[in-house]
């Protein structure tokens, strides 16, 4: 059965954003795995093994998911890639601004919540600039 386009879209956003974070996880524990760490693995090889297991499982599920749904996976194209990291940067600082950290602890010093706050803000100009240079827009604000 074929989905409605959004809903395929949804379904093909979700197993991209899965396949994308278990190849970064599987990078981490191929790491764990080397002989070069600093020292004994904090995750131990039988979990190691248990956690491929359980992401054989996932990416077998999203895989029948997708064939049931009639979806392809389509590579995105470099500049939405590129969107997409820079559009996670910019929601990072928007929950790292001195506002939306309050019930983190200690409220900052004046003197240091204006250097966060100048800290964030240049960071976001920062993305800013990037996402003009490589997309040709700049973020609503």
């Amino acid at each position: 059965m074929a989905l409605d386009e959004l809903h395929a879209r949804r379904l093909a956003t979700v197993a991209s954003i899965f396949e994308s974070a278990l190849d970064r996880m599987e990078l981490v524990l191929k790491s764990l795995e080397s002989p070069y760490g600093d020292g004994p693995s904090p995750v131990q090889a039988e979990h190691i093994g248990l956690a491929r297991e359980k992401m054989r499982t996932i990416r077998t599920r999203l895989s029948a998911s997708l064939n049931r749904f009639s979806i392809q996976l389509r590579k995105p194209e470099p500049r939405q890639i590129l969107a997409a990291e820079l559009s996670t940067l910019w929601v990072v600082l928007e929950n790292a601004r001195p506002e939306r950290m309050k019930g983190y602890g200690r409220e900052f010093s004046p003197v240091d919540k204006a250097d966060w706050e100048e800290l964030i803000k240049g960071l976001m100009w920062d993305i800013d600039e990037i996402r003009r240079i490589l997309i040709g827009r700049e973020v609503k604000t």
